[in-house]
C-alpha cells in the first residue's frame, strides 16, 4: 500500500544544497521505495522546506527515518532533522483536480 507523507523541515544551506543531496541519493531512494510528489520552500521563508513524499509502504517510511547514512547526508546538506514534522495523509484524497496547473 503506497502512502503519502506531508513534511515540513528547516534547512540551513538553501534549497539547492538540499536538492543536490536528494539527487545524489536517487538510487537509494528508489531502492527504498521513496519518491517526491513535490518539494519546495516557503516564499517568505526559504529555510522552511515542504514536501509531499510517496512511500511504497509504512515500512519504507520507517526505514527512511531509521537510515543513519541518509540522515547524515541530510544533515550535511543543512537539514535540521529535529525540526521535521511528518504527517501521513489518509487514503481518501484527490490529486491534480481538475488538471495540473501550467507553471
Amino acid at each position: 500500500m503506497t502512502i503519502i507523507v506531508k513534511t515540513e523541515i528547516t534547512i540551513t544551506k538553501g534549497f539547492g544544497a538540499w536538492q543536490k543531496m536528494v539527487v545524489s541519493q536517487t538510487d537509494k531512494l528508489k531502492e527504498m521505495g521513496i519518491s517526491f510528489l513535490y518539494a519546495g520552500t516557503e516564499e517568505e521563508n526559504p529555510t522552511k522546506l515542504h514536501t509531499a513524499m510517496c512511500f511504497d509502504s509504512l515500512d519504507a517510511f520507517k526505514k527512511f527515518g531509521a537510515d543513519a547514512e541518509l540522515t547524515n547526508q541530510r544533515r550535511e546538506a543543512g537539514v535540521i532533522i529535529e525540526t521535521g514534522k511528518y504527517t501521513i495523509i489518509s487514503s481518501d484524497f484527490i490529486s491534480n483536480y481538475p488538471a495540473p496547473p501550467k507553471i
